[in-house]
C-alpha cells in the first residue's frame, strides 16, 4: 500500500475533524492561503506551518516528518518572511509611505517573530522613516520658498532653479532601491546574518 503524503494527511485529517481549511487557518494562526498550498502539494512546509497544524489536528510530528522528509523544508532563520519585507518595501516606488507601512503592518501581525526578523524590520523601518523625513524637508522646504515667499539663501536658491532640483528625490529613490536590492540578494545567496 502507497504510504499517504504529508498533504494528503493533513487534508484527510482536517476533514475528519470537521474543520474548513479556514477553520484550520484561523486555528493554526496561518493564512488561509497557505493552508490552501500546502493541501495542494504547491508549497513546501515550514516547520512552523508543520508544527501548528500537527498541533491543532493532533497528528504528532514523527507522522508527518518522517514519511515526508522530503517534503518538509524548515526554515529556522525565516530567510523567505525576511525576503519577502524586502520586496514589500518596495512599494514606496508607489508611494513614498507606502514603503514604510506595508512592512511595519506585515511585522506588527506576524506571529512568529524571530531576532532575525526583528533586526531586518527595524532596519527597513530606519531606511524609509529617514528618507520621507529627508523628502519631507525638501518638500516643506519648496513650499515655505515657493508659496510662503520666504527667500532661500542664494547657494539653495541655485539648486532649487537648475536641474539639480531633481537630484534630491532621484537620490532617495536610488538609495532606497539599492539598500532594497543588496539586502535582499544577501538573505537570497547566503544565510541571514
Amino acid at each position: 500500500m502507497e504510504s499517504q503524503t504529508v498533504n494528503q494527511l493533513i487534508k484527510q485529517s482536517r476533514k475528519l475533524r470537521g474543520l474548513t481549511q479556514q477553520d484550520l487557518a484561523n486555528q493554526a494562526g496561518l493564512s488561509l492561503r497557505t493552508v490552501q498550498r500546502i493541501e495542494k502539494g504547491t508549497e513546501e512546509i515550514s516547520g512552523f506551518s508543520l508544527r501548528q497544524i500537527s498541533q491543532i489536528l493532533e497528528i504528532p510530528l514523527e507522522q508527518l516528518i518522517m514519511p515526508n522528509v522530503n517534503q518538509i523544508s524548515i526554515d529556522k532563520n525565516q530567510s523567505g518572511s525576511i525576503k519577502a519585507l524586502y520586496l514589500a518595501s518596495l512599494t514606496f516606488l508607489v508611494n513614498p509611505l507606502l514603503g514604510l507601512l506595508v512592512p511595519a503592518i506585515m511585522g506588527y501581525t506576524k506571529q512568529n517573530k524571530d531576532t532575525q526578523y526583528s533586526k531586518h524590520l527595524k532596519k527597513i523601518i530606519i531606511i524609509h522613516a529617514t528618507g520621507l523625513l529627508f523628502l519631507g524637508a525638501f518638500i516643506g522646504y519648496i513650499f515655505a520658498a515657493d508659496f510662503l515667499k520666504i527667500g532661500l539663501p542664494s547657494s539653495l536658491n541655485y539648486i532649487f532653479t537648475g536641474w539639480l532640483f531633481l537630484l534630491i528625490p532621484l537620490c532617495y529613490y536610488f538609495v532606497i532601491i539599492i539598500f532594497t536590492a543588496v539586502n535582499y540578494f544577501r538573505i537570497k545567496g547566503a544565510d541571514v546574518s
